[in-house]
């Protein structure tokens, strides 16, 4: 027995919810990191000791992969919140074919 829309939308919800929380941890880890970089940029100008920049320059390399993830997430989740509305305004096979196509979308993402 399939599931239902609301147990389908009920589901979505829950991955939205996960996503946001996900999302944040990225932001305040990330916002974390350029603060680091800051920091030792801000030590380095003051002490006159420039070896300290060079922790600087390593942690705005590292920016790029959590920038890159809270893109992706955020890609993510406007999809799957049109589900609904495609799930929902559609005649079934239509719906069915263009969530197939998110999903595939969605998967080809992970890659």
């Amino acid at each position: 027995m399939p599931p239902s829309i609301e147990e389908t939308l009920g589901r979505i919800d829950d991955v939205l919810r996960q996503n946001r929380k996900i999302e944040w941890t990225y932001i305040v880890l990330t916002i974390a990191l350029f603060a680091c970089g800051i920091a030792c940029i801000i030590f380095a100008l003051v002490t006159g000791n420039y070896a300290w920049s060079t922790p600087s320059a390593v942690t705005t390399g590292f920016l790029y992969w959590p920038l890159k993830e809270i893109k992706s997430i955020r890609r993510n989740n406007i999809a799957l919140a049109t589900a609904p509305v495609l799930i929902a305004t559609l005649p079934p096979l239509e719906s069915a074919k263009e969530i197939q196509i998110l999903l595939h979308t969605l998967y080809e993402e992970e890659k």
